[in-house]
């Protein structure tokens, strides 16, 4: 008996991450990343998603979506026999042409919706889906902190294609989401929306986002102590967002972003809030440079959630012995499986990432992690 797949995207997901804006929610936001040159095309990083479906034989799958941009184009890419049930009302597409799409999945019989976007997108599907049938996010947005996402688009892809193989087990995950409006005035807002379901797989699917804990906070005061003593002069330091991070930029003495991506250059900040370009330029005008950033609790995700403008372009800028990650053991140990991940987009940077990685826990304290894709 043939699986039916329902398949929708956002095209607009993640189109603020590379140029700092947080977020794409909002028709204004999308405008502005227009503006500002922003090029994500969530369609092409769901493609990997896509091919995956393709291997499987014809007799097994049944691929249902949406019309243009929001599905049937990157379906017709991959080589997928999509039939098209739903169309956008308008130009561009919009949160409810996403809950539109998903309730003629459902009318059509869909057994698994396969989605390309982030926690907007997530909890539009999920509203639809309900408690009956699961879902699978491509990770496509900025922050992506729910449990619906896989690691990566290949990642789902291969997930939904072990799904149309046979009979999988499912859980309620959580639909975790962050005021985009508050991001960008550089306030932290997260809340529980809801729960979703979805396939059960600890290798291919991320964790939702855990906060850190209070009893933290000792530890990390003294690894960023540390950390901030031995920058090094001329040499151009990219600091993530977090609060582990803010907390950094407090002991090198200077007041970072809490939700963007700083640069600091000899005790001063060049760049606050940077996007990808920002970053680049500033590389082509400092001999050398390193990256630091704190870690996802719970979830794991070292690059690829939330601190878009450290793109695969950056990485490939900086060494990777001169990558530093910060975080407390507590939180290392609530790792799913113990594992770090890498997202950027670009499958050689994830792989040239990807191995042992020294973990700052503390004053002369470290843990070593393997980093996957």
């Amino acid at each position: 008996m043939a699986i039916c797949i329902g398949i929708v995207i956002n095209p607009f997901a993640g189109i603020g991450g590379a140029v700092g804006l947080k977020g794409s929610d909002g028709a204004g936001t999308v405008e502005a990343a227009r503006a500002l040159h922003a090029s994500f095309d969530a369609g092409t990083r769901a493609l990997p998603a896509l091919l995956a479906l393709r291997a499987l034989d014809a007799s097994r799958l049944r691929v249902v979506t949406a019309a243009a941009e929001m599905g049937k184009d990157a379906c017709r890419l991959a080589g997928l026999n999509a039939q098209v049930v739903a169309w956008p009302r308008g130009a561009p597409s919009s949160s409810a042409d996403t809950r539109v799409a998903c309730r003629a999945f459902v009318d059509a019989g869909a057994d698994l919706i396969l989605f390309a976007g982030g926690d907007g997108t997530a909890r539009d599907v999920a509203a639809i889906a309900g408690p009956d049938i699961p879902v699978i996010g491509v990770p496509c947005g900025v922050k992506m902190y729910s449990g619906v996402f896989a690691l990566s688009a290949a990642r789902a892809g291969e997930l939904a294609a072990h799904c149309a193989r046979g009979p999988f087990d499912t859980q309620r995950v959580e639909l975790l989401d962050i005021d985009e409006a508050m991001l960008r005035a550089d306030r932290a807002s997260s809340r529980l929306h809801g729960y979703a379901l979805a396939p059960v797989d600890r290798v291919r699917m991320q964790a939702s986002k855990a906060h850190r804990p209070v009893n933290d906070r000792a530890d990390i005061d003294a690894a960023c102590r540390q950390l901030a003593s031995e920058f090094e002069r001329d040499r151009l330091y990219i600091v993530g967002p977090g609060t582990t991070m803010a907390t950094l930029c407090e002991q090198a003495g200077v007041q970072g972003t809490l939700l963007g991506v700083d640069a600091i250059v000899n005790g001063s900040i060049v760049a606050a809030d940077a996007s990808e370009a920002t970053l680049l330029s500033l590389l082509d005008g400092w001999a050398s440079a390193a990256i630091v950033v704190g870690v996802i609790g719970r979830q794991g995700c070292l690059f690829g959630r939330g601190n878009q403008p450290i793109s695969a372009r950056v990485l490939a800028r900086v060494p990777r012995q001169r990558i530093e990650a910060v975080a407390s053991v507590q939180k290392l140990l609530s790792l799913v499986d113990g594992r770090l991940f890498v997202d950027t987009g670009d499958a050689h940077m994830d792989r040239a990432l990807a191995g042992p990685l020294r973990i700052r826990t503390g004053a002369n304290r470290s843990m070593v992690m393997r980093v996957t894709y």
